[in-house]
């Protein structure tokens, strides 16, 4: 068989009733020269209901923590270039056209795009069945290795490093693996492998579109990790699928800025001649986990043994130190007396809020028909129809395929 343009992997494990939804978004895809692999090691039987000759279900030998998963999954992957999609996300309609379209345009090895994020019913938290649109020009733009990997090892983010956002080839991958012995390393996959792949790349090119839509779902590892509280048992049933041992972050924690030290870590520590001109800023790491740790906190998670041990590793920093131990974040108002203030604001205040939301909706509608979704919006499901991430991508094509040929044709009048 002629190798596939893109591999679509989507390594998965007791979401079963996810990653279909996954899949379909892919089969809608107005770009078909690709394969789908998804890898598990309790979904066969609902994979089963794909048909499509393009799709294959490899079975994973046992249970694997997450990096572990995630490279045998991409070993199975054989197209030119090759995108890890997560179980709970899915892509709008015209995603991998234009991540083909941009590699053939700017010669471009290494490619991203902006994201959208869907909450669904089953979110721990506020907002379900509705989606964010951050604002997004349409446009593409080549970004040197220097810019993507900077702003990392100084902890001050420039994109979103969400790897379903991310297409990669597999030659780079291949590599990789020959001379490390696997691609993906660390429990943030994607700090390590996406400085890595950067380093090496021909060319690298970020899509200011939002082609891929990130699922927050009851099951969703960031939603449960990073954004809400869903109780200490939970969030111990999460972390138990994870490698424990860390090789080189200076902390010990289960923050997302942990998942990047390590990661970041891991690629300066395997290609120490490529990442030679990278500094990794611990001052700046240390400030970045404890305002997690501290809205962890606030929305009441027990981290108090991970802020003591990111104030005892501070030692060697004293006014860094006094600074970290003073950092708070404001917590909601609790108790009985708050929790009445609350409830008597919220019903007194009940009718005005349910006016302020039909006149958004309304504002927003019309300004979606005008095809102004480039300027970013929050919809909600039940006021535009879809009511699952398959419905929402489908909202999300028309509008922003809409938003960007109104911009280019405004472009093209201009005097």
């Amino acid at each position: 068989m002629p190798q596939p343009f893109f591999s679509i992997v989507i390594p998965t494990f007791n979401r079963s009733e996810l990653f279909p939804y996954a899949v379909r978004s892919i089969l809608k895809q107005s770009f078909e020269d690709y394969e789908i692999i998804v890898s598990g090691d309790d979904t066969p039987q609902v994979a089963k209901q794909f048909t499509d000759a393009r799709f294959k279900y490899v079975q994973t030998p046992r249970h694997f923590t997450i990096a572990d998963a995630w490279e045998f999954a991409r070993s199975h992957a054989s197209g030119k270039f090759v995108m890890m999609l997560s179980d709970d996300d899915a892509l709008v309609r015209s995603a991998l056209e234009r991540f083909a379209h941009e590699s053939t345009h700017h010669d471009a090895d290494f490619l991203f795009s902006s994201v959208a994020e869907y909450r669904d019913a089953s979110y721990p938290g506020a907002d379900r069945n509705s989606v964010d649109c951050p604002s997004f020009s349409g446009s593409s733009r080549v970004v040197h290795a220097d810019e993507f990997i900077r702003p990392l090892f100084a902890f001050r983010l420039k994109f979103n490093m969400h790897p379903s956002a991310f297409v990669f080839p597999k030659k780079i991958a291949d590599h990789v693996k020959e001379r490390t012995g696997r691609f993906f390393w660390t429990n943030g996959v994607e700090y390590s492998a996406w400085p890595i792949t950067a380093v090496f790349a021909k060319r690298i090119v970020y899509i200011d579109s939002p082609l891929t839509i990130l699922g927050r779902t009851g099951k969703s590892w960031g939603s449960n990790i990073a954004l809400c509280n869903p109780g200490k048992e939970r969030i111990q049933e999460f972390i138990k699928d994870i490698d424990h041992q860390r090789k080189h972050a200076p902390l010990n924690n289960f923050t997302m800025c942990n998942l990047m030290a390590e990661g970041m870590l891991t690629a300066k520590n395997l290609f120490p001649k490529e990442f030679e001109g990278y500094e990794f800023d611990e001052s700046k790491y240390l400030q970045s986990t404890m305002a997690e740790l501290r809205r962890r906190e606030a929305i009441g998670v027990d981290v108090s043994e991970e802020i003591a041990e990111t104030l005892r590793y501070a030692t060697k920093y004293p006014s860094l130190r006094e600074k970290l131990n003073g950092l708070r974040v404001p917590r909601e108002t609790s108790g009985s007396d708050g929790l009445a203030k609350r409830l008597r604001s919220i019903i007194g205040d009940l009718g005005a809020r349910r006016v302020r939301e039909r006149i958004r909706t309304h504002q927003l509608a019309e300004r979606l028909e005008q095809g102004e979704a480039h300027s970013g919006f929050r919809a909600s499901g039940n006021d535009f129809g879809f009511h699952d991430i398959l419905g929402c991508t489908e909202f999300l094509t028309r509008n922003i395929v809409s938003a960007e040929q109104i911009s280019a044709m405004t472009r093209c009048v201009a005097p």
